[in-house]
């Protein structure tokens, strides 16, 4: 009995320890990401996105080649060819509107309207996956959206081309995360190999159109940019494996916390009141909707 309580109690201790680090890991990953948001931002006020986006994500699919096994390689040819090509597609795209709203508009702005992609995925899963949403999570859905629109500022003139952009992102953001979710199956290098080909892909068409041929110190930061986000998807992807996705994953809203530290140390950034208002609205919607499903899991196990 004693070393069965013993045993017990081990194996507590070490769930408790890969959740504690496994949110670590996450909370890393947002200030890795906010980082690499304002040398992104810094990037596009001296280089053309394309050129920028070329070259950060060809440096990441380089140090990312080593890593791919022939196992990940068959995983993808079995897998759903349409589906995955609609993945890349997606994430070519929602990068491209990324870059172009993050050039010319506050970062924690661009934040904002990412932070609504969570809750914009349960409105999806409903529609288009046909995953079963109770009313009280179609409230939640409701309230983050009142939260976009309160960021968006739509009474004062703010509805501009950037925040459309920005907004059409994190919807097409929401879309390939209900996506990556029928290809969960896929092996997570395999998954990240497909969207780096995607991001190079579209960064590699505009080059014909606009190019400046970088100085040292400029093709130097657009490859770290590549390194920072291999580093951040490590982490996200590390923090998933020890700890459930429903734990660690309400800290991805200190996202908005890094936007603002970050896009005001590195640009004198104040976002507006309205801009805090709308993100602390979706935060509590995004809130809301993981604790509904972590009852439910409960309830499940």
């Amino acid at each position: 009995m004693g070393a069965g309580v013993t045993a017990g109690h081990a194996t507590s201790d070490g769930e408790k320890r890969s959740r504690l680090i496994g949110i670590g890991l996450m909370t890393l990953s947002t200030f890795i990401f906010g980082f690499s948001n304002v040398l992104a931002k810094h990037l596009t006020t001296q280089y053309p996105i394309g050129e920028a986006l070329v070259i950060r994500s060809g440096f990441a699919l380089l140090l990312l080649l080593p890593f791919v096994r022939s196992a990940d390689l068959r995983a993808i040819a079995r897998g759903s060819a349409g589906l995955h090509l609609v993945r890349m597609v997606l994430a070519g795209i929602e990068i491209a509107c990324f870059y172009w709203a993050v050039a010319r508009l506050q970062l924690a702005d661009v934040s904002t309207f990412y932070l609504s992609a969570p809750v914009m995925l349960t409105a999806i899963s409903a529609l288009v996956l046909r995953e079963t949403v109770g009313p009280a999570r179609w409230a939640a859905t409701l309230l983050g959206f009142a939260g976009v629109l309160v960021a968006l500022r739509p009474t004062s003139g703010a509805l501009s081309a950037p925040a459309m952009i920005g907004l059409l992102g994190s919807l097409l953001y929401a879309i390939f995360l209900a996506v990556t979710r029928r290809l969960r199956g896929t092996p997570g290098v395999a998954m990240v190999l497909l969207q780096l080909i995607a991001l190079t892909t579209a960064g590699a068409v505009t080059v014909p159109f606009a190019w400046e041929t970088p100085d040292v110190p400029g093709f130097a930061l657009m490859a770290g940019v590549g390194v920072i986000g291999i580093c951040g998807y490590f982490c996200v992807n590390r923090a998933l494996q020890l700890a459930p996705a429903s734990v660690i994953a309400p800290f991805q809203y200190l996202s908005i916390i890094w936007s603002v530290v970050l896009g005001y140390l590195a640009f004198g950034d104040i976002p507006g009141v309205a801009t805090l208002a709308g993100a602390a609205l979706i935060i509590a919607a995004g809130a809301f909707i993981l604790t509904l499903e972590r009852r439910e899991q409960a309830a499940k196990a």
